[in-house]
């Protein structure tokens, strides 16, 4: 696999509305026009109690974005409630939702979500619309997602379906009752704005395992894709990442199965009739995001020649094969997993189409001291 890099921009601006804030945990979508939006929350920490879900777009491709724009800030709700994070979707009527988790703002909410004081606060799952391709939003609804625990969390692109009614297919990850992370999926009538019940896709029963950060991708024959971060519970190390597939629009699904691929947080992209990409989080020296090519439609990877894009130590996208690999690393977060998210420097990638034959990458780093969302543009050669 060879990767060209065409350029590497800051989405979110250095300073906004006169002040420096963190903006992390970006999500991305192509619509149909062409145009590129890429959501995400803004902070004065990436985790902070003070979260406002935003909005930026491209109309080039992912080269410029514009001015950022308020989705939703409920600090200034009757009730003010912080947003952990969000993504969004264009339906196939054209309307473009976006879907974010928020908690009520006390002196609790500002523990980290996984904290164990975290996990006790409910988690209010909203869905907005807007009807002009992103540029103005409808006030907030609260959502009903049955069957689901109360702790969720949303953070990975829906897909719209190709359904008469216009579904979308909505993942979730969340923590069971055993206290263990889990993907569950359903279904949402844009038309009623009403979930269905949600189903477990990912769950191990045996209890080692954990599942999260699901993210779909569309074959041309019509199977979904869904990848999955997975680690041992006990001892909360980073694991192979699993597959499982859909042929029925995410109705039912085959059981996970290990990719050779070990990364976190990653995302997946169909990129022509067979060929798959999925770009992930790797925390084994040298840290950084790195993409994987399948060309038969998820059944093999080639992972035997990585290469770098975000590279940790350089602090810069490389687009280059790894030199000195660190043999027998292990991710200095295994062991400590939840206490270390706060202070990951580098995530969230998402993958969707710039324009024909280019990919975009999304991502969030952290640069001095605060967190910025940037966009780089690449072919697979």
């Amino acid at each position: 696999m060879r990767v060209s890099i065409f350029d590497d921009v800051a989405v979110s601006p250095e300073r906004h509305l006169g002040e420096r804030w963190a903006f992390a945990f970006p999500t991305s979508c192509r619509l149909r026009d062409g145009t590129i939006l890429s959501v995400y929350r803004r902070g004065k920490e990436k985790h902070s109690h003070d979260g406002v879900f935003m909005v930026q777009r491209s109309d080039d491709g992912g080269r410029s974005w514009s001015e950022p724009q308020t989705i939703w800030d409920g600090l200034k709700a009757a009730v003010p409630q912080s947003v952990h994070a969000g993504t969004v979707v264009e339906a196939s009527d054209g309307s473009v939702l976006a879907m974010f988790t928020a908690v009520e703002i006390t002196d609790a909410a500002e523990a980290f979500i996984f904290s164990s004081t975290g996990r006790h606060l409910e988690q209010r799952f909203y869905v907005v619309r807007s009807a002009d391709g992103g540029r103005t939003w409808s006030a907030p609804t609260l959502a009903h997602l049955p069957g689901t625990p109360p702790l969720r969390y949303i953070n990975s692109r829906p897909l719209p379906l190709p359904l008469p009614d216009g579904q979308v297919l909505v993942p979730a990850e969340v923590t069971t009752d055993a206290g263990l992370q889990a993907v569950m999926t359903g279904h949402y009538d844009v038309s009623s704005g009403v979930f269905s019940p949600f189903q477990f896709v990912a769950r191990d029963t045996s209890g080692r395992l954990s599942f999260g950060d699901p993210k779909f991708a569309a074959l041309p024959d019509s199977t979904i894709l869904m990848w999955l971060w997975a680690f041992v519970n006990a001892t909360e190390e980073t694991v192979a990442a699993h597959l499982c597939a859909s042929t029925d629009n995410g109705r039912s699904w085959s059981a996970p199965r290990p990719t050779p691929i070990v990364a976190q947080a990653s995302a997946l992209l169909t990129i022509d009739d067979a060929r798959v990409i999925v770009a992930g989080n790797v925390r084994t020296p040298p840290e950084g995001i790195r993409p994987w090519q399948s060309p038969d439609a998820g059944q093999h990877w080639d992972e035997a020649s990585p290469i770098q894009m975000w590279d940790a130590r350089s602090h810069r996208m490389l687009g280059a094969p790894i030199g000195e690999r660190a043999q027998a690393a292990r991710d200095p977060s295994d062991g400590k997993l939840w206490e270390s998210l706060p202070g990951f420097t580098f995530g969230s990638p998402d993958l969707v189409p710039a324009e024909e034959g280019v990919s975009l990458l999304t991502y969030y780093v952290m640069n001095d001291g605060f967190a910025e969302v940037r966009a780089c543009r690449f072919v697979v050669d």
